[in-house]
């Protein structure tokens, strides 16, 4: 019964603000889940994403038409079903006598990171939840349903294939009788999968190659490997998707939380059941360190599938605390989890961009709307598609020769022009658009801020 009344927490804490705008990524989903499903299957060469996230939406977005929050509502749904599949992982683990369960089903549901990427219209939380009953129906050797799943996972989340590694360095470890059928039932799936698919990942492959060489910004973003990456993995675990200034402040406090939290995860150490967590949490870090050297890959967002399993081993650190001093540490996790929880909703800058105020204010304008990129931003496309857009850039970080003559030309029968600076320090970092447009001469009246998506200049006629 506890573990449904905590299920329903998590849910509830879920569904708070879920009705934010869809941002640029969000925004990408919505795109690609709208083709037809064979355009489907080739544009998503432009993007380096397996296929079966974008499918189940595809097949969502008519009954849920535009509303944001009940387009997320059946991911927000499979992701709090994390807390309940962690629940059984954690039992299958630690026995049903053990308070590990409970508490790591309520930190989870808790979890201020797991809660902002359940609402996102991503792949990353049903990964996750693929990911932990991979690892329960593995525990209880159901070896074709693990590999499976598995072949989910990773046709949701490339990044899955770090699980299939831990997986199969565990079986490596334990004394598993007929190791050569258990390790073809869990990877034969996958590899005969991602063998059909070559063709279609190789594209991508070289997509995002082409990304990273035409925009060299982009590498910091996607999570090179730096000091500041592999921090930013445990202190966004804890902390969730906010910062706060001064920055020295911040790395300070969110210093001090990592040394706390990872200490009591570290007395798990003392209970050798959690071999497996200890695997499942650290193999995917190890691995994504060494694929880092060649191509980034250390976002922090990239691990949310091994949160549930420092969520385990935070658990079971607690479990050896005296009573005393088990009870104060529980209530000091939960209340820092709902306190950082709590100040990212009362913090608008924290929150996803604003595209649908933006679209709102140029709606109903005459407007003509100059973009500093090399097509409209998918979330214009979904929130605003009948707008007058000039694409600025005729490949990634090259303008347009004849910008001017465009502009010149699109703004005659237009009352407004607009020019945004999103992206531009990739793009655009010398603002030579901007500079173009202030070459036609006209009256600049106003700079307008939508939350997280810079500045929008405005121009009129003289």
């Amino acid at each position: 019964m506890l573990i449904v009344l905590i299920t329903i927490l998590g849910l509830v804490m879920r569904l708070i603000l879920a009705n934010q705008s869809f941002w640029l990524d969000e925004g990408a989903s919505l795109m690609f889940a709208k083709l037809p499903v064979n355009q489907l299957f080739e544009a998503i060469k432009t993007d380096f994403h397996p296929p079966i996230f974008y499918g189940l939406l595809h097949y969502w977005l008519p009954l849920a038409g535009k509303s944001e929050w009940l387009i997320r509502l059946p991911f927000i749904l499979l992701a709090t079903l994390t807390i309940p599949a962690l629940y059984l992982l954690a039992k299958e683990i630690f026995g049903s006598k053990s308070p590990v369960p409970i508490l790591a089903s309520l930190f989870l549901a808790l979890n201020p990171l797991h809660i902002y990427y359940s609402q996102e219209l991503r792949m990353y939380s049903l990964v996750t939840l693929l990911v932990v009953l991979s690892w329960y129906f593995l525990l209880r050797r159901k070896y074709l349903l693990t590999g499976l799943l598995s072949f989910v996972g990773f046709f949701t989340f490339y990044g899955a294939i770090f699980n299939i590694i831990s997986q199969t360095v565990y079986l490596l470890l334990t004394k598993e009788k007929n190791k050569p059928k258990t390790f073809f039932f869990l990877v034969l799936p996958a590899l005969i999968g991602f063998a059909c698919w070559w063709p279609v990942f190789s594209v991508q492959l070289s997509n995002g190659n082409y990304l990273q060489t035409a925009l060299p910004g982009w590498q910091g973003l996607s999570g090179t490997l730096t000091l500041k990456s592999l921090f930013l993995i445990p202190l966004k675990f804890i902390l969730g998707r906010i910062s706060f200034d001064p920055q020295r402040l911040y790395l300070l406090v969110g210093g001090f939380m990592v040394f706390i939290f990872f200490t009591l995860a570290g007395y798990s150490g003392k209970n050798k059941k959690t071999l497996p967590v200890w695997i499942a949490f650290m193999v995917p870090l190890i691995i994504g360190v060494l694929v880092s050297l060649k191509t980034p890959v250390l976002g922090y967002w990239r691990f949310l599938y091994i949160l549930p399993f420092f969520i385990l081993l935070l658990a079971a650190g607690v479990e050896v605390l005296p009573k005393v001093a088990r009870t104060a540490t529980i209530a000091w996790i939960c209340g820092t989890f709902i306190f950082f929880n709590i100040f990212f909703w009362t913090n608008i800058q924290f929150q996803r961009e604003d595209w649908r105020g933006l679209s709102d204010f140029i709606g109903n304008k005459n407007a003509l709307v100059v973009l500093p990129f090399s097509g409209i931003f998918a979330p214009l496309n979904f929130y605003e598609p009948k707008a007058t857009y000039l694409i600025a850039q005729s490949s990634l970080g090259k303008n347009n020769q004849d910008l001017l003559q465009s502009a010149k030309r699109d703004f005659v029968s237009k009352d407004n022009l607009y020019v945004m600076d999103y992206l531009a320090d990739l793009t655009d970092p010398d603002r030579k658009i901007l500079k173009t447009i202030r070459e036609m001469g006209l009256r600049e009246l106003k700079v307008y801020n939508f939350n997280n998506l810079g500045q929008v200049y405005e121009f009129h006629h003289l």
